[in-house]
């Protein structure tokens, strides 16, 4: 038997899921239940089923809030309506005597008509919810699972390969996109959307452009999938239309999707070396939308954008690295750092690998060090780049991931990220996103600048 406990973490899980908050306020969602449960003969053979109590359950000032409940008649059918704060993902409990027998997730949205019903006990099956909401919801599940087991099989030991990636990728974006032809105007449907966009960014940048105008600005991952828009779109076509997008988009995502919207042009902003411009629209930011969480990151911008600049000293680290060297920034003071951020799973970067490989051992060692930092808090993938050969440079990384202080005061958030740093600890140049040639051609023209000096106090001897 579950506890209340239980049942509460389920909760939480699943309104992060669906993007759904549950409590507080009217609540204006109606949806119609009915259906019936039984039990197999060969367990009970009375034919007497009444006793079943199935409910919907919220969430409302943190404690578990019954949004609707029924106790099933003695041929086992039941009825009753779900008042729900918000369309969205909710947990349905069903237990009998006190004994919790399923839970499952029940898809509420305003004026739908929803069918459950069950053979006791149900063993691996599930409960059966039968409405278009519903199946949109598991399909788009069932294909997120699939995604998930896919990905987990060509990450083991000596099975990973980019091109393994972009297949897996690829097929299941064409199954999302597939779901939400299917159930268009779902909750599942519209999240299937969605992500069928985002996970082409950096792989299929073209069709991320080209399925961008068919997302609804209601839908709610607009932000995310405008940033993958955005990203895509600039690699293609430059940072001017990436702008462009964000742009026309803020005149009609709602209210509570700008404060987002906004966030991204200041990263776009900061992308074109426009650097008055994206500290106004997060000084904008913080003005209008001071309660969102874009506001904080907004802070993190500012610094960005008035610390985080060429010519500045940039943030002192401490590192240790994977082979348990200490690298610090006055450590290597008197050498040249690229201090790279990557996610070794990042398409981006798996592209780039075998140039940067290639960059990192060219580089004089009286002059440079190499530097790579992963966002990437699991080790056993960070590992999996070694399997087969080591890689030249010094590779870092913790499992605080994103959340680690390097990580956080060079303030990253597009992947991969490099900083050249000169040997008085100042920044050179920041290079985000697929920028390694720019790299390379600032590292060329330092080793040139430095070969000429060599050979003229050579010739003053």
């Amino acid at each position: 038997m579950r506890s209340i406990h239980s049942i509460a973490t389920f909760l939480f899980v699943a309104s992060v899921v669906s993007l759904t908050a549950c409590g507080g306020g009217d609540y204006p969602v109606e949806s119609t239940v009915s259906g019936s449960f039984s039990v197999r003969a060969e367990i009970d053979s009375t034919g007497s089923y009444a006793g079943f109590r199935v409910s919907v359950l919220g969430q409302r000032d943190g404690d578990v809030d019954t949004l609707g409940t029924a106790l099933t008649a003695e041929d086992g059918s039941f009825a009753f309506e779900v008042r729900a704060p918000e369309a969205g993902i909710y947990p349905i409990s069903v237990e009998r005597n006190g004994t919790e027998l399923a839970l499952g997730e029940f898809v509420a949205v305003d004026q739908d008509t929803v069918t459950v019903s069950a053979v006791f006990p149900l063993g691996a099956r599930r409960l059966r919810i039968v409405s278009t909401e519903n199946a949109a919801w598991m399909a788009y599940r069932n294909a997120k699972t699939q995604h998930n087991q896919s990905m987990a099989e060509v990450i083991g030991p000596g099975q990973y390969t980019p091109e393994m990636v972009e297949r897996i990728i690829t097929q299941t974006s064409a199954i999302l996109w597939n779901i939400q032809n299917t159930y268009d105007g779902t909750i599942g449907g519209n999240l299937a959307k969605a992500e069928s966009i985002i996970m082409l960014e950096g792989w299929n940048d073209s069709l991320v452009v080209a399925r961008y105008p068919s997302v609804s600005s209601e839908n709610e991952s607009v932000v995310e999938v405008a940033r993958a828009a955005r990203r895509s779109l600039a690699r293609l076509e430059g940072g001017s239309a990436a702008l462009d997008l964000l742009t026309s988009l803020m005149d009609s995502v709602p209210d509570d999707k700008r404060a987002g919207i906004m966030a991204e042009m200041i990263v776009a902003y900061a992308d074109s070396n426009m650097s008055a411009e994206a500290v106004e629209v997060a000084s904008n930011l913080r003005r209008d939308y001071p309660d969102s969480p874009w506001a904080e990151w907004a802070v993190r911008a500012t610094y960005d954008l008035e610390n985080l600049q060429p010519g500045m000293e940039v943030p002192a680290f401490d590192l240790i690295d994977r082979e348990g060297n200490q690298l610090t920034s006055s450590g290597l003071m008197d050498y040249f750092i690229v201090l790279e951020f990557y996610d070794p799973l990042e398409p981006i970067y798996q592209r780039e690998f075998a140039k940067r490989n290639y960059l990192a051992d060219a580089l004089p060692a009286q002059l440079f060090r190499y530097v790579s930092v992963s966002v990437e808090a699991d080790e056993a993938i960070n590992e999996a780049l070694f399997e087969e050969q080591d890689h030249p440079g010094f590779f870092v990384w913790s499992a605080d991931g994103l959340a680690a202080h390097v990580v956080r005061d060079f303030n990253v958030h597009v992947i991969p990220t490099r900083f050249l740093i000169d040997p008085d600890g100042r920044l050179v140049a920041k290079y985000t996103g697929p920028a390694l040639d720019d790299l390379e051609s600032d590292l060329i023209s330092i080793i040139n600048s430095y070969n000429q000096l060599a050979e003229q106090l050579s010739q003053q001897q």
